[in-house]
C-alpha cells in the first residue's frame, strides 16, 4: 500500500491538512494527499498558527452546536452562541472557523448513514420488531460512553445496522451516529433508550423528529392510516420534501412547500389532542411512567419499553424533481395560518395563531414579557401572547413559539430572546423581567 492509499484510508474519517514548506514543495503531491480526505486542504504557512487552534475550536463547536439552528444560521448566530456559552476569549478568526466546522458538521459523522434519496433502503428496513421503529425519539441510555456526542439533545431513530451498533440516530443537532440498543430487554446495556421528548424547532421550517399530519394538498388516500393520524419525519430534503414514517408502518416522501404544495403540515407535540391521537395509534412504543428515568432536562426516558406487535413496513416511493428553493415566506404564512385554521401555541406553526389560549397554568408574572419597537421603547405583549410565551418558556426556555402582534406574525426565539417577523424576517429584542 503506497502513501496515497494510506492517505485515502485515513481521510475517510479524518481531514488531512498540508502546509507546504521549503523552497520548492511538490504541490501536486500535497494536493493529491490532502484532497483525498474529507475536508482536506492546503494552507499557506502564515495560516498555520490559526490552524493550531483547530482542536480547540472543534471542542467549542461541539459545546454550542445545540444552540445553533441546523439550517439557515449565520456567523452572527455562532458568535452569539459562543459568547453565551464559552467563558474563554475567542477571536473573530476562531468564530469563522467554528462557523465553518458547523456548516460542514455532517462530514464529521462516521459515514455510516449515506444521505440517499430513496424512501427505503437497507439502512431503513424495519425487519426486527424488537428494535424501535424509524422515527422513534431516543435519548442517552444507562450505558453511554460517548461523552457529549449528542450535545445534551434528544434524537430520532433514522436507520439500522447489522452489527453491535444496531441503531442509527440523528440527534437534534443533525449529527448521525450508530448506537447499541439491547433488543432483549436489558437496557442497562443500551447506549440509547426510547423517550418522549419532542423535537423543538429553532428557526427551521421543519426537521427530523417533527410530528406531521395531512395537509391542505393531501391526495394520497389513507396512506397515513386515516385522517388525523400522525407520523414522524425521518428525513428532510431541500427544505421542501419530507420523508415520513406513519405508525401503520408505511413510509413515503411528501411535499412540504415543494411547488407551493403541502401534503403534510406540522403538529404541535404539546397539544393534548395530538398526544391523545398518538396514544390511540397502533404500533407505537408506549411509555409507562414506571419504566421511565428522568433526564438532565427533566424529561423522562423509557428504560425498558417493548413493542409487542410486529412492524410490517410498507414503502411508497414518489420521485419529485426537487431543487433547494423554499416556498416564499408569504406563501408559507398563507398555507399555515390562513388555510389550516388550527391553534398553534409552541414552536411549530400548525395553524391560526389568532386562536387564543383561554387556559394557562403559567406560574410567572405574565406582565413581564415585553418587546422593543423600532423607536427603542419596550412594549408589553398582548395578554394572550404572554400566555403562549410563558407556556413555551415553562416547557423549554430555549424553544420557540408563534405570536401575533396586531396583524403581524412573529416567531419568538427564547434561546436568543428575539422575535422574528415571518413576512419581513426583521428581528426585534424581547425581554422577560423577573
Amino acid at each position: 500500500m503506497n502513501v496515497l492509499q494510506i492517505a485515502e484510508q485515513i481521510g475517510k474519517v479524518n481531514p488531512i491538512v498540508c502546509v507546504p514548506a521549503g523552497d520548492n514543495p511538490d504541490m501536486c503531491f500535497l494536493g493529491s494527499f490532502a484532497y483525498s480526505s474529507i475536508l482536506g486542504k492546503i494552507l499557506d504557512i502564515d495560516e498555520a498558527p490559526q490552524f493550531a487552534r483547530y482542536s480547540t475550536n472543534m471542542v467549542v463547536a461541539s459545546e454550542i452546536i445545540g444552540s445553533v439552528p441546523t439550517r439557515n444560521y449565520s456567523v452572527d448566530d455562532v458568535r452569539e452562541a459562543v459568547r453565551s456559552k464559552v467563558k474563554s476569549s475567542t477571536s473573530e478568526k476562531d468564530i469563522c472557523d467554528i462557523y465553518e466546522i458547523l456548516t460542514k458538521r455532517q462530514a464529521y459523522g462516521n459515514g455510516s448513514y449515506p444521505n440517499v434519496d430513496c424512501v427505503e433502503n437497507d439502512l431503513r428496513c424495519e425487519g426486527d420488531p424488537q428494535l424501535p421503529p424509524i422515527g422513534t425519539r431516543v435519548g442517552r441510555g444507562p450505558n453511554w460512553p460517548f461523552t457529549s456526542q449528542n450535545s445534551g439533545m434528544s434524537g430520532t431513530v433514522v436507520g439500522y445496522r447489522d452489527d453491535h451498533f444496531n441503531l442509527l440516530v440523528e440527534w437534534d443537532t443533525s449529527m448521525v451516529f450508530p448506537y447499541h440498543f439491547d433488543k432483549y430487554g436489558d437496557h442497562q446495556k443500551s447506549n440509547v433508550v426510547v423517550c418522549d421528548v419532542p423535537r423543538v424547532l429553532q428557526t427551521e421550517k421543519i426537521a427530523v423528529g417533527c410530528l406531521v399530519k395531512r395537509g391542505p394538498d393531501w391526495k394520497w388516500f389513507d396512506q397515513d392510516g386515516g385522517k388525523d393520524n400522525i407520523g414522524t419525519v425521518y428525513r428532510v430534503k431541500g427544505d421542501n420534501i419530507v420523508f415520513v414514517r406513519w405508525t401503520n408502518g408505511i413510509k413515503s416522501n411528501y411535499r412540504f412547500g415543494y411547488d407551493g404544495k403541502y401534503d403534510v403540515i406540522l403538529c404541535d407535540p404539546f397539544d393534548e389532542t395530538v398526544k391523545r391521537t398518538l396514544g390511540n395509534q397502533q404500533n407505537v412504543w408506549r411509555l409507562d411512567d414506571s419504566q421511565k428515568v428522568v433526564l438532565k432536562n427533566g424529561s423522562k426516558c423509557n428504560e425498558n419499553g417493548r413493542n409487542t406487535t410486529t412492524n410490517v413496513t410498507k414503502t411508497v416511493k414518489r420521485d419529485y424533481q426537487t431543487n433547494n428553493e423554499s416556498v416564499p415566506d408569504s406563501e408559507e404564512k398563507n398555507e399555515f395560518l390562513d388555510k389550516v385554521g388550527e391553534n398553534t401555541s409552541t414552536n411549530q406553526n400548525t395553524g391560526d395563531v389568532s386562536k387564543e389560549l383561554d387556559n394557562s397554568n403559567s406560574s410567572d408574572d405574565l406582565s413581564s414579557w415585553e418587546w422593543k419597537n423600532k423607536e427603542g421603547n419596550w412594549v408589553s405583549f398582548p395578554y394572550s401572547e404572554k400566555v403562549k410565551i410563558q407556556k413555551a418558556y415553562d416547557r423549554n426556555n430555549k424553544g420557540t413559539v408563534l405570536v401575533r402582534i396586531n396583524e403581524d406574525i412573529y416567531r419568538v426565539v427564547l434561546s436568543k430572546m428575539i422575535q422574528i417577523n415571518i413576512s419581513s424576517r426583521e428581528s426585534q429584542e424581547i425581554r422577560h423581567l423577573s
